[in-house]
């Protein structure tokens, strides 16, 4: 697809400073590449080919490419770009050639080649970057990036019933926009209390960040092609969407993970999924402590193996790269004799102290926290009379909301039978009076007289349980509360009388 691009970035001469002991011995110092320093000079050599073409002498600022991490530096859009052939003999030949004339100099940091391949069996794109570069002191440093992606989507039927489970997925998340809109308006800021509000919309997001770059892809991917087809004499660059396809795949990797991490919210009626949860949810607190503690301790390793062996082992040759050693460590994957040849001493006392606080000491202390709360979790939970909700009744529940929401009611869904006053003076247990036990107590000695020496409180007892059958609760009541509530009130006074009599 299209020829390939040979680019390479330079840094000026005196991009570094002579000491002046030396200042009349050497005149040249190329230091290591920065943007700052980037060489922009037209470069001056004779060749056949560069005399063809003034790109390989003159600097662009921006080519069609996009930035690049090395492992010595992170290198920008610009630099000295020369295309080579389609054919192997005019290739060799032009890179012959620049090598003869010294395209490639003390000055050089960076060389790559870009080409794009097309295999029509599988429909697939490669994407090639090689990479070269090259340190102050002489050595060169390669790597790679290569693409190999499905950028012609939509093509078979397999592919045509794919997009429509997508464009199924785009209504569905609509849908979702809506809902989870309407509970922000509700509820506002205490909307984001709930960390499953929060899940929701970052897998939202990232399906409509998906669906944007696959539109993208879409329109882009057909000019590309045509473009390649028609300029044969150019270089067409595919890097720049093989990078979004990448990120649409990152997206919908994440997006799978998140989906599947939900199915908690609906498992939460299950007994073991609570002790999870709640254990979780209670020790966060101490754990972040704790972090705090492990990463003070943890950094403070890094930084001494750094310092220590950052210049004879590979592992610690930079802080990020000690970090990620030490991690390594504690999983058992260690080379303990490297250490020990780095330093006689100090390598051993450096392994024995790291494992000691943190493998004997800080993991314990970590997995304490964790046990301690969850035995509370459980012996609280396994006290519960209430085993939590069953599955039947969430998933009934979850569709008399989804019916409410399109504004629907549900036919099972019926209305409360409410107790009549009968079937409550029914309920309530019969007054017993025991004249036979004397007692000094108010309530026991009214037992003693006969209905008509009864106290006043006992009468109005019995006045107010004789009266259930003649109360008018739709006329008392039910007018100011409604009947549910006349239908408590009622309940409560009949308590009331009961524990009276």
């Amino acid at each position: 697809m299209s020829l390939p691009r040979l680019r390479q970035l330079k840094i000026s001469n005196d991009s570094c400073e002579i000491p002046s002991v030396f200042s009349n011995v050497l005149f040249n110092c190329y230091s290591d590449y920065s943007v700052d320093e980037e060489g922009t000079d037209t470069l001056e050599f004779s060749s056949y080919y560069a005399d063809q073409s003034s790109e390989s002498k003159v600097y662009n600022e921006k080519l069609n490419t996009r930035p690049y991490s090395g492992q010595l530096a992170r290198y920008g859009y610009g630099g000295y770009q020369q295309l080579l052939s389609t054919d192997k003999n005019i290739s060799s030949f032009i890179l012959h050639d620049l090598k003869f004339n010294g395209w490639i100099d003390r000055g050089t940091r960076a060389v790559f080649v870009d080409f794009t391949l097309y295999n029509a069996n599988i429909n697939m794109f490669c994407i090639v970057k090689l990479v070269a570069e090259f340190l102050p002191t002489g050595g060169i440093a390669t790597s790679h990036e290569i693409f190999v992606q499905k950028l012609l989507r939509y093509v078979s039927t397999k592919d045509n019933v794919l997009f429509g489970f997508e464009v199924a997925l785009i209504v569905f998340v609509v849908y979702y926009i809506v809902v989870e809109s309407v509970e922000l308006m509700v509820f506002r800021m205490n909307y984001f209390v709930q960390y499953w509000n929060v899940l929701d919309n970052i897998i939202i997001v990232q399906i409509l960040a998906g669906a944007a770059i696959s539109l993208y892809r879409s329109v882009t991917i057909n000019d590309l092609v045509t473009r390649s087809k028609t300029d044969l004499d150019t270089f067409t660059s595919f890097e720049t969407i093989a990078y979004y396809e990448s990120v649409y795949n990152d997206l919908a990797a994440l997006c799978l993970f998140f989906s599947w991490i939900k199915i908690f919210k609906y498992l939460k009626f299950n007994k073991t999924m609570r002790h999870f949860s709640t254990t979780l949810s209670r020790c966060s607190k101490d754990i972040l402590s704790f972090a705090v503690m492990f990463f003070i301790i943890f950094f403070a390793f890094a930084q001494l193996g750094l310092l220590l062996f950052g210049t004879i082992l590979r592992d610690f040759a930079t802080f990020h790269d000690s970090t990620y050693t030490l991690f390594r460590i504690i999983l058992g994957d260690f080379d303990f004799l490297a250490l020990e040849q780095a330093s006689t001493l100090l390598g051993p006392v450096f392994f024995i102290t790291y494992i000691f606080c943190v493998f004997f000491i800080l993991l314990n202390m970590f997995l304490a926290i964790i046990n301690d709360t969850y035995s509370e979790v459980k012996s609280e939970l396994s006290s519960e009379t209430k085993q939590g909700l069953e599955f039947g009744d969430y998933i009934k529940k979850s569709f008399r909301g989804l019916f409410r929401v399109c504004g629907v009611k549900p036919d099972e869904e019926e209305e409360e039978e409410e107790p009549s006053v009968q079937d409550m003076k029914e309920a309530l247990p019969p007054l017993r009076v025991q004249p036979d036990v004397p007692s000094d107590d108010e309530d026991s000695a009214d037992s003693l007289f006969d209905d008509e020496e009864k106290p006043p409180r006992m009468l109005r007892t019995q006045e107010t349980i004789s009266s259930f059958p003649q109360w008018d609760m739709q006329s008392n009541m039910g007018d100011h509360f409604g009947p549910r509530v006349a239908h408590k009130a009622l309940a409560s006074r009949s308590s009331r009388s009961c524990v009276g009599a």
